[in-house]
């Protein structure tokens, strides 16, 4: 570039001026920025002090000026830039108009040299913050880059570029003005094929200016897309690396003014898809562009429905799956484009509507490779369907169960191993998403589990870690239904626990062991000792990586163990445990910590004694760790840029020391981001999780900790990691709950002003989660811990105006889909006849919808009836839309008839209409909820029912006649109950009773069992006949619900009372009935409910 295109008009007054300051300081100062460069860490420390002196002086800057300009080093020149930087991130306020002038002018007479990449990016930085403190009064900037940009010379038009991008990214709303002139200007550029430089300075310009594009440069910014799209094709030709950074314009675009995307869906797609494809790009690329595709599938999902691209999609996923196996232990990690591909698929089977998207998927694509002749389709065929386990979890369960049963369990006798290794992953998904539902296959696939183990032990193997996937699966769902295979699962896994050849073989048999406990609970009891004289090897092992795995996970079973044995048998461990925990509690390994935590959380939850008198310690080394930068790692955008520690320890206004290191040293122009590791960010993310199970727990005894782990919960509530997030949002909420109980039950007076404090942060927090952040999975838990903190405080919460007012509002926008993790942000016009219905989307609607009877409950039915005619067709479903749906819908309703008690009467027609259609309908879910609705809408209305009791009878005796599955015949047993209870005149007592008692007890539904025994309790007070006569077959059953520990307390309270009266006025049906142990506990239970 000419230096006479530049009007310098102070150029050389600012010369004269800089040689007066600096006459002293200049030589000395290019000498010591030499000594930075010498490999010599004693003169690398000499010339830092020396610097730091040198910092403090008024010549530092056009000192630094004249060294930028002037060096024949160019690495001097480098880190004179860097170093002015810095000062003039932190002093540009103090400097006089002389010397900010002659900065400015200097900056672009340097940059018209030739000049290496490094002082080009160093000046560019230093152009960047001044541009930030005087765009506005630097019109010699913008007619720099316009005479750059516009130069036939290469070099200059790419100089023009870069400094265009860095100004972009930090004054972009400044530049609006010339935003036309800018989008002719990038046009102009990306016509330039011949220049791929100039393409990939262009585009990244383009994307920083993204976030500052309004609506008024959607149009004109759009029109520019398919030539950044040719210009990444270009650069793939090229620079792979730099087609990448060019193509994160793209990224931006999804992030900000993602409508500006749609028209372009299609060409970006099949580009993406190329992409995906061309084995000859790097591993690296082909994820890029993958990522991009997985990003579409979660924010434009509607569009690639109206536009039918799922199939283009599939066509080049499912193939791609299709490869030979790299690392499958960490294939979530993997960055092979195979392993990323299912990552892809998982993206769609949870944001697309299942019942459209799983048919395709099974028809067109998992069918035929899994029948395919060559072992790697069958693999991806199998993979494909494990992979929609989750996503499509209510149609699979509808429709496919046992068909997908069919092709895992067959995929098990391949005789290829990867077929065999997907066909275990398969059974390991279905077993953690198909609950309750695939337990009945359990005899047919538990055995095949045990000896597929047995089969893998010698081997380290990726067929191993899957099969105890699907075993663990299986096991910790089982509840009782496992004590039948207890003796052989046990021998095994403690066989493998002490003989596995590897160490990942006894970390697998000792975590399947805590699998077992979970659902076993003291069913385990007899096999502790076997189970424990091994354990404690490992539990107290020392010594270097492989011992401190084993120790970890078998702290981590041992949590499990002090949850599920049963509190009198842990009772003899928990001091032993707690010391075992303090011993280890000041290791290095963020996982050994997390299941250190984990383990003093299960201990609190039977035993506060032993952990309140080291509650001090405990919580403090939590805190700790949450406080800890450990596994954090800056990343630069420029690694090669030197860092240089020259603190002048304030700030502009010469105020207090500023406590961010990088925005000391003005460095954070630098920065990428922070890297985390994973096991610290789970470590995080857990240790909250444990804070908030302490808090539950202690109580009173957690009370000098609530206000600083309150504290620090706050802080990550905004983290970028969604498992950290979600600990923080549970902590909160717990730490309000149990600091409400603390205060409620304990002499804590003093500490009670803090909960309005909690509150007033707590609740207006959840609530903008639940606005505001973008996963779906996280909003769902704001939502669970908004009703639990409601269930626990109630009016606390709802009795203040403008939390009640700020919660309606958040509910309506969640059932409106107005919420940012609902919304796709594309065109809506274009997509207005796409409807999101994704199972994922409808969990979101049913946690929304659960916290709309907690409300009526809470404020009464009277104070709800307004918004229950809001809300009602809000999130009643449309004709023809899914089972789960249609049933949470009616579940919901039921569950407000119950709240609102009598206020729901002027509604009950329209109630019924519905809860009878429900009655009638196909679908075991939706008529369970159905019927339970029912039974609630006769407790609540009373006599407002009878004329309908024929017709509800005729249908429900219907179900008690011919079965079907138990849930409804618990909630058909439950609701009969009920209708026999308000109104005992009118039910036909003689008739159905003893079919009632049939059915007894309730297997599934055991909710309903208070309201059962309840009715026969008030029956046998009023002498009816009908319910004496069934003594004989009632007293046995209820005898057995006593030891039952799936009854709850208030349940057995009542069997209680029901047998405090039997005893005395039919005392003859008990001596009959009962063996002499049962009455002996019969009479017992009813001593401590009585008490007498």
């Amino acid at each position: 570039i000419s230096p006479g295109s530049f009007k310098l008009s102070y150029y050389n007054e600012y010369k004269s001026y800089l040689r007066k300051l600096v006459l002293a300081m200049s030589e000395g100062l290019e000498q010591i920025i030499s000594q930075l460069l010498v490999p010599d860490s004693a003169a690398i420390a000499e010339a830092t002090a020396k610097l730091k002196e040198c910092y403090k002086d008024s010549a530092i800057v056009p000192s630094l000026c004249q060294l930028m300009e002037s060096s024949q080093n160019r690495t001097v020149q480098q880190y004179a830039a860097i170093i002015l930087r810095q000062k003039l991130e932190r002093s540009w306020s103090k400097l006089d108009d002389g010397v900010r002038n002659g900065v400015k002018h200097v900056c672009l007479q340097v940059l018209q040299n030739a000049l290496p990449k490094e002082v080009r990016n160093a000046v560019g930085a230093v152009v960047c913050v001044i541009s930030k403190h005087q765009f506005s009064a630097w019109p010699e900037l913008l007619n720099f880059i316009q005479t750059a940009c516009c130069n036939d010379n290469i070099a200059a038009r790419e100089l023009g570029l870069y400094i265009l991008g860095v100004i972009s990214e930090a004054v972009g709303m400044e530049m609006e003005p010339h935003f036309t002139s800018l989008f002719q200007l990038y046009a102009t550029c990306l016509n330039l094929q011949d220049q791929p430089e100039v393409l990939y300075l262009t585009c990244v310009a383009m994307s920083n200016l993204v976030q500052y594009l309004g609506s008024d440069h959607a149009k004109a910014f759009s029109e520019l897309l398919p030539l950044a799209a040719n210009a990444v094709k270009v650069l793939l030709g090229v620079d792979e690396e730099k087609a990448c950074t060019a193509f994160e314009l793209y990224d931006s675009l999804l992030e900000c003014e993602v409508g500006i995307i749609v028209p372009h869906l299609t060409s970006l797609l099949h580009l993406c898809l190329e992409v995906t494809k061309t084995s000859s790009f790097s591993d690296s690329t082909r994820v890029k562009f993958m990522t991009f595709m997985s990003w579409l599938v979660s924010t434009k999902k509607k569009a690639l429905q109206k536009l039918r691209l799922i199939p283009t999609m599939l066509d080049v996923l499912i193939p791609l799956m299709a490869c030979p196996d790299r690392d499958e232990d960490n294939e979530a990690e993997s960055e092979d484009p195979g392993s990323y591909a299912r990552n892809v698929l998982d993206t769609m089977c949870l944001h697309l509507p299942s019942d459209k998207f799983m048919p395709l998927l099974y028809e067109n694509y998992i069918l035929p490779a899994v029948r395919s002749p060559e072992p790697l389709q069958r693999k991806a065929g199998l993979n494909a369907l494990a992979i929609s386990a989750e996503g499509c979890c209510e149609h699979l369960l509808q429709n496919m169960l046992e068909d997908c049963l069919k092709l895992s369990v067959g995929g098990l006798n391949d005789h290829a191993p990867e077929p065999r290794n997907a066909a275990l992953y398969c059974l390991g998904q279905f077993a953690e998403h198909f609950q309750p539902d695939i337990l009945k296959f359990s005899n047919d696939i538990l055995p095949i589990l045990c000896k597929k183990i047995s089969e893998e032990m010698s081997l380290e193997s990726a067929a191993l870690t899957r099969t105890y996937y699907a075993l663990e699966s299986f096991c910790e769902n089982m509840g009782d239904k496992i004590v039948a295979y207890l003796p052989d699962l046990v021998e095994k896994l403690v066989l493998h626990m002490a003989n596995s050849p590897s160490v990942h073989g006894k970390e697998l048999a000792i975590s399947a062991l805590g699998a077992v406990t979970n659902a076993a609970e003291d069913a385990i009891l007899p096999f502790l000792p076997q189970i424990m004289s091994h354990l404690k090897v490992y539990l107290t092992a020392e010594g270097g990586e492989d011992e401190m795995k084993l120790k970890t996970q078998a702290i981590d079973t041992l949590s499990v163990f002090a949850r599920k044995i049963g509190r009198d048998t842990f009772s003899g461990m928990s001091g032993e445990c707690v010391e075992l925990g303090l011993a280890n509690i000041r290791t290095d390994d963020p996982d050994l910590r997390r299941c250190i935590y984990s383990l003093f959380a299960a201990i609190s939850s039977t035993h506060c004694d032993p952990i309140v008198p080291h509650l001090q310690g405990i919580v403090g080394r939590m805190l700790e760790t949450l406080d800890s930068k450990e596994g954090m790692t800056t990343e630069y955008k420029d690694p090669t840029v030197p860092r240089f520690d020259l603190d002048d320890s304030c700030n502009d206004e010469g105020g207090e020391e500023s406590e961010d290191e990088d925005e000391v040293l003005g460095d954070y122009e630098n920065i990428e981001g922070i890297l985390v590791e994973n096991s610290y960010l789970e470590e995080k993310g857990d240790t909250l999780v444990s804070l908030s199970e302490l808090a539950s727990n202690l109580g009173v005894h957690f009370v000098p900790f609530y206000e600083d782990v309150f504290g620090f919960a706050l802080k990550f509530v905004d983290y970028s990691a969604p498992m950290v997030r979600r600990g923080a949002i549970l902590c909160l909420a717990h730490v309000c709950n149990a600091f409400h109980k603390a205060v409620s039950q304990g002499n804590h007076q003093d500490e009670a002003a803090l909960l309005p404090k909690f509150l007033s942060v707590t609740v207006p927090c959840l609530l903008d989660v639940v606005r505001s952040d973008k996963e779906r999975e996280i909003v769902c838990v704001a939502l669970e811990s908004t009703n639990e903190m409601i269930k626990e405080m109630g009016l606390a919460i709802l009795g203040d105006e403008e939390y009640f007012d700020s919660l309606i509002e958040a509910l309506k926008e969640v059932l409106q889909h107005k919420t940012s993790c609902q919304k796709d942000e594309e065109d809506d016009s274009f997509c207005e006849d796409v409807e999101d219905e994704s199972e994922l989307s409808t969990a979101l609607l049913d946690y929304a919808c659960s916290v709309l009877p907690t409300i009526a409950k809470t404020i009464g039915g009277d104070k709800f009836t307004p918004y229950f005619k809001v809300f009602t067709p809000l999130f009643m479903p449309k004709q023809g839309r899914s089972r789960a749906e249609k049933s949470a819908a009616i579940g919901t309703l039921a569950e407000i008839c119950q709240a609102m008690q009598g206020a729901i009467s002027p509604f009950a027609g329209d109630m019924y209409t519905v809860f009878i259609a429900g009655v009638k309908d196909d679908n075991y879910d939706v008529i369970s909820n159905s019927v339970f609705g029912l039974g609630v809408l006769v407790e609540a209305t009373g006599p407002l029912m009878i004329e309908k009791y024929p017709e509800m009878l005729g249908l429900l005796a219907t179900y008690l006649r011919d079965g079907c599955d138990r849930r409804t015949i618990d909630n058909v047993i439950g609701a009969l109950c009920r209708m026999m209870l308000v109104n005992p005149d009118v039910f036909p007592i003689d008739r159905v009773f003893s079919e009632i008692c049939m059915w007894l007890p309730l297997k599934e539904d055991f909710e309903e069992n208070l309201i059962v025994y309840t009715c026969i309790y008030e029956m046998l007070k009023r002498g009816i006949q009908a319910v004496i006569s069934e003594l004989y077959v009632l007293i046995p059953k209820m005898a057995d619900e006593l030891a039952n520990k799936k009854v709850d307390v208030k349940t057995k309270e009542m069997i209680s009372q029901i047998f405090k009266g039997v005893l005395v006025e039919y005392e003859e049906y008990t001596s009959k009935t009962l063996s002499p142990q049962q009455l002996n506990n019969v009479k017992q239970a009813v001593l401590s409910t009585t008490g007498s």
